[in-house]
């Protein structure tokens, strides 16, 4: 079975829909498509670290909501142009918090990104990945504890099948020794 992450990234490489984010972004198409090789996996852990919170569902579920169970990767180019996108930095804050800026500067330095081109990368890729996610929700009818289950497997999956956004990780965990949240979570996942 291909994951969450490997679907993703097949979708974003199909057509023009890597150019199409490239140009909004203003980046070079391989650096972007490594950002979102990065900071996609970076997201999913972030979503299964909140979904295992308590009351983590419940935010999780308001952002499945706002994509209305369709995902913004079925037309990248209407979803560019859309009010949509702009909420992907509300969600994209909702999700790392203080960790973003930390989280954005080690991708920026791993793709040669500048850090603000990243932050629109993953701001974009915020929406996509929780659309993604929404869809899949709707169309198995899953209840929040199949939720939890999804994005705790997936976000396993994705650590383990990106050695770069794994050793990213343990560079970034490096920092960030002995704090909970995304690093505490990907320390779990690394076993670092």
């Amino acid at each position: 079975m291909t994951s969450i992450i490997e679907s993703m990234m097949t979708q974003v490489s199909s057509g023009n829909n890597l150019s199409a984010i490239s140009n909004s972004v203003g980046g070079d198409n391989n650096a972007v498509k490594s950002a979102l090789n990065l900071g996609l996996p970076m997201l999913l852990g972030s979503m299964s670290n909140t979904a295992s919170k308590s009351g983590g569902t419940d935010m999780l579920t308001q952002m499945l909501a706002q994509t209305g169970g369709s995902s913004p990767l079925d037309n990248i180019g209407g979803f560019l142009g859309s009010s949509a996108a702009a909420g992907g930095s509300g969600m994209l804050n909702s999700l790392l918090g203080s960790q973003l800026t930390p989280i954005q500067n080690a991708i920026a330095k791993k793709t040669g990104l500048p850090p603000a081109v990243v932050g629109k990368v993953l701001a974009i890729a915020a929406p996509m990945l929780i659309g993604y996610v929404g869809k899949m929700v709707t169309q198995k009818k899953m209840d929040t504890a199949g939720l939890t289950t999804l994005l705790g497997e997936e976000s396993k999956l994705a650590m383990q099948s990106s050695p770069e956004a794994a050793s990213m990780a343990k560079e970034f965990l490096g920092a960030q020794e002995g704090t909970g949240g995304l690093a505490g979570l990907l320390k779990k996942l690394l076993k670092v």
